[in-house]
């Protein structure tokens, strides 16, 4: 599948010049200093390879090297194969998109989607439920 992933991304870069690739939280996903934040630890990250927010890219075996700037700041990013969910051309109006679900079976023979769900050993944040009370009584003016 890697090979697969690899020839799909060199021809979008190709076709289309700049391309935003979907990767999934995984142990060797390195995203920089900044790391992944907020929502990204569950849902992943969609980072965008092109000339004005990438100064180097890289296609190696293993892994996509890149060089991407968050905020003006550059970082390097190692974004491995087995991450890569989808390469799109587009974020609001794509021409072409290629998905690379991964697909695992457990012990039960059900498929299960996306093998790392969330990054490994980092505690989730349990939040406390608040809760409203209206009070829609009418209290007269005196």
């Amino acid at each position: 599948m890697n090979k697969l992933k690899k020839t799909t991304i060199n021809a979008a870069m190709e076709e289309f010049g700049k391309i935003y690739i979907h990767s999934l939280p995984h142990p060797k996903l390195v995203v920089g200093e900044r790391g992944l934040i907020n929502s990204e630890k569950n849902n992943g990250i969609v980072l965008a390879i092109g000339s004005a927010s990438c100064s180097e890219f890289r296609m190696e075996d293993e892994y996509i090297f890149a060089k991407l700037r968050f905020n003006g700041v550059w970082e390097d990013v190692f974004i491995p194969y087995e991450a890569v969910d989808a390469v799109l051309n587009d974020l609001h109006k794509p021409l072409c998109i290629f998905n690379f679900p991964y697909y695992e079976s457990n012990e039960e023979n059900v498929l299960k989607i996306n093998k790392y769900p969330a990054m490994p050993n980092k505690p989730k944040e349990k939040t406390q439920a608040v809760i409203v009370r209206a009070d829609f009584t009418k209290k007269s003016k005196s």
